[in-house]
């Protein structure tokens, strides 16, 4: 059998659990670090807007490259690159003295945070069988979640420590993302490509895998997966509720709900909490659906947890207006917000996209989904100058959320017909190793 030992597998959560800690603490370093940078630097919130919007351009973007690389070459090493050696760019941060010395040096650190979903996905699905994916992925978005929570307590506390303290944050960072790309290397075992899947198993090894490596080719025979159409189209409307959240929220609490600047992020970081533990539970829940219910179970769950926080959202931007209401309905909103994501959309991927070409499926999706999402929030930017970040929210959570709840069905039309078909192509490569026709 060459599917993963549980040793083996717990290392590999483990692993990827600390790179996507990691990788969260930097989602909100610079916002945490704005006001001593924007004072060190004589910056003005232009630049500093310009800074941070370049992390989600430069990283959506390399998705692609760093994809079709994790398809074609050693995915654990590409990982201590990208994630490890790469992420020193981030202590250079540290060392700036002028705007375009900071922004040079961190377009080029966000180069390399593209690397990290793509080989991530697809070591998960050589590694987890498809009864197993939605809990995999889940647990380690989970472990990323807190990373979000103590990025900010840390941060928080280095910026106390001296005007140089945004620095000290920067080169901190830089350094443990270079020791996360130890901790890969480390514990971290490349399984072969298509060893979790049900028909390759017990036949596959490295030399009959390479047989089947990623070629350009590849890419359009992905794009023909209308599992993976599905995906983009959902997805769209999903990041976009998601980054909308990230965005606005603790500014909704301060200016449209009266909570203090103190207090507001603390509403936040619960909701970050409450997504983690939905993320693992939403993973969790998936795999049970799709045990029972192979073609169907995954749809399902996710209509059932976009149809829960849909009127969460709504009220919550609608009509809650003491600390109690908000509390509780950003609480199911968040518990419910990306469990589609891990327990259904993520896994239907895997189970439809050839091992080689997963890594790419998974950096394509985020290249089309955050690409979408950051040009609907600069858009929708104005739009709350004008009628307000109530009704901007209330229309990019319940009224996004509503049209992904529409489209979620098209997977009961082609999700099964996509797995059927990826079933049938590894047969024909178990037929192809052992010489059996």
């Amino acid at each position: 059998m060459q599917t993963a030992p549980k040793g083996t597998r717990a290392r590999l959560l483990t692993a990827l659990g600390f790179g996507f800690f990691i990788d969260s603490a930097e989602d909100v370093a610079l916002p945490m670090l704005w006001p001593a940078v924007r004072t060190a630097l004589g910056l003005s919130y232009a630049q500093l807007g310009y800074i941070d919007s370049i992390r989600v351009i430069f990283q959506t973007f390399s998705g692609p490259f760093w994809g079709m690389l994790a398809d074609r070459y050693n995915r654990k090493w590409i990982l201590v690159i990208g994630t490890g050696v790469w992420g020193l760019w981030t202590s250079i941060c540290g060392f700036a003295t002028d705007y375009w010395q900071l922004l040079i040096v961190r377009i080029i650190a966000c180069i390399g945070l593209g690397c990290l979903y793509p080989a991530a996905f697809s070591l998960l699905a050589d590694s987890f069988g498809p009864k197993q994916r939605g809990r995999a992925m889940g647990t380690i978005s989970a472990i990323g979640m807190f990373g979000i929570v103590a990025g900010a307590l840390a941060f928080g506390e280095i910026i106390g420590i001296s005007e140089d303290g945004w620095r000290i944050g920067f080169i901190g960072l830089g350094v443990t993302s270079a020791l996360s790309g130890l901790v890969i290397a480390l514990l971290v075992k490349e399984p072969v490509r298509g060893a979790s899947e049900p028909e390759l198993e017990s036949v596959i090894t490295e030399e009959s895998a390479a047989q089947f490596r990623f070629d350009m080719k590849g890419v359009r025979k992905l794009l023909s997966v209308k599992t993976v159409w599905v995906n983009f189209l959902q997805g769209i409307f999903m990041l976009t509720t998601i980054n909308a959240l990230a965005t606005f929220y603790v500014t909704w609490l301060v200016d449209d709900r009266g909570f203090s600047e103190a207090d507001a992020p603390l509403f936040f970081g619960g909701v970050v909490i409450s997504l983690a533990l939905g993320n693992f539970v939403g993973g969790s829940v998936g795999d049970w659906a799709y045990h029972r219910w192979p073609k169907y179970g995954r749809a399902v769950d996710s209509q059932i947890s976009i149809g829960i926080s849909l009127p969460a959202m709504w009220y919550l931007f609608s009509y809650a207006n003491d600390t109690n209401s908000i509390l509780v309905f950003s609480i199911i909103s968040g518990f419910f917000l990306d469990w589609t994501r891990r327990g259904a959309m993520q896994p239907m991927v895997q189970n439809t996209v050839r091992p080689e070409l997963r890594a790419t499926a998974m950096a394509l999706t985020e290249f089309v989904n955050g690409a979408f999402a950051s040009v609907v929030i600069i858009l929708f930017g104005t739009y709350a100058n004008q009628f307000g970040l109530s009704r901007t929210l209330l229309l990019l959570t319940s009224g996004f959320w509503a049209i992904a709840f529409c489209v979620t069905p098209l997977y009961y039309f082609v999700y099964p017909k996509d797995a059927e078909r990826l079933h049938s192509q590894m047969q024909e490569r178990r037929e192809m190793i052992t010489g059996n026709s």
